[in-house]
């Protein structure tokens, strides 16, 4: 592991520790995605802006919106790496209106597009964009209408922005999904979101479907527990990282042991699996940012409220 690297993973760590603290009330999950924020750009959490931030948030929100439900700490970390807080988000607000328009009900996730969107400074093109993201839902939920729900919005955002043919786009998408359902045959919500992720890369459909489950396989051969449903479409952000399947694992495999030597991390709720994924996502960031960093917080976040999502029903069913 380079030092850049265990650099990375010690900030994550130690920006993770001072948002658990400092959020007690927020899903724990979300305080690694929140901390994430702050390490993907090289800073140490500041949870005194992150307050502020929140409480503008409040000022300009009813309790009820999405804005502030799950991805609430996302949102706000969000908005405390950002020069001006304010502005940014006047700026999701309005993209986030635009997606929920004509809408009943908003869910968690119709906020990760609107801050997808954002984050690449492409407000201006929002209704194109947001009619784009439109037309590859339906096409996917086409294809496949138990699989696709508004949980794939803030993949389909991206592949709005990256798409020049959505048709070829969705195309490439299903040929993953033809031969990667193999490979995962009781986890196929898990293999669209992959393929969302994977339609993403420039490279042959054969080729990253190969990589992406040799990744996935070397993790195994190394004793690493990666997880088969939500953490899957980590793997499709690694399949451009110019290095072997089996190096990108053993880089996995370290940052997630150094992870585990920390005390706040060692003892996650979540587990070792989960654990395993924020190490893919660190590995992400360190050897592809230029290209495949802009997925790092939508990867984590849209996993995060997935998650916290499934905490909540299973506590709701306990009560």
């Amino acid at each position: 592991m380079r030092d850049s690297l265990k650099e990375r993973c010690e900030l994550l760590t130690e920006n993770y520790s001072v948002i658990d603290r400092n959020f007690k009330w927020e899903y724990e999950v979300m305080h690694i995605v929140a901390a994430n924020t702050f390490t993907s750009v090289g800073l140490k959490a500041d949870p005194e802006k992150m307050k502020e931030c929140k409480d503008m948030l409040a000022k300009k929100h009813g309790f009820f919106t999405s804005l502030r439900s799950t991805t609430q700490l996302a949102l706000i970390s969000k908005m405390a790496i950002e020069s001006d807080p304010a502005a940014y988000l006047e700026e999701v607000t309005a993209v986030y209106e635009k997606i929920i328009e004509g809408k009943v009900f908003s869910s968690n996730y119709m906020v990760l597009p609107a801050m997808v969107i954002c984050d690449q400074h492409k407000a201006d093109e929002a209704d194109a964009i947001i009619q784009k993201m439109k037309t590859i839902m339906e096409k996917m939920e086409k294809e496949h209408p138990l699989l696709t729900g508004s949980e794939d919005l803030a993949f389909a955002a991206l592949m709005a922005m990256t798409a020049e043919n959505v048709d070829k786009m969705i195309e490439d998408m299903e040929g993953c999904f033809e031969i990667l359902k193999k490979k995962f045959p009781m986890h196929k919500n898990a293999v669209q979101g992959l393929c969302q992720v994977l339609a993403l890369s420039g490279n042959g459909t054969e080729e990253k479907c190969a990589k992406a489950v040799a990744i996935f396989d070397s993790l195994k051969e190394m004793g690493v527990k990666y997880g088969k449903t939500g953490e899957l479409a980590a793997l499709g952000a690694l399949v451009d990282v110019d290095m072997e399947a089996e190096e990108i694992a053993r880089e996995i495999m370290e940052c997630s042991e150094l992870l585990k030597k920390e005390r706040d991390f060692g003892n996650l709720l979540l587990g070792e699996e989960y654990r395993s994924m924020f190490a893919a996502l660190l590995v992400v960031e360190e050897y592809a940012l230029g290209k495949n960093g802009l997925y790092v917080t939508t990867l984590g976040s849209s996993i995060a409220i997935e998650i916290s999502d499934l905490l909540l029903t299973a506590f709701i069913l306990l009560l």
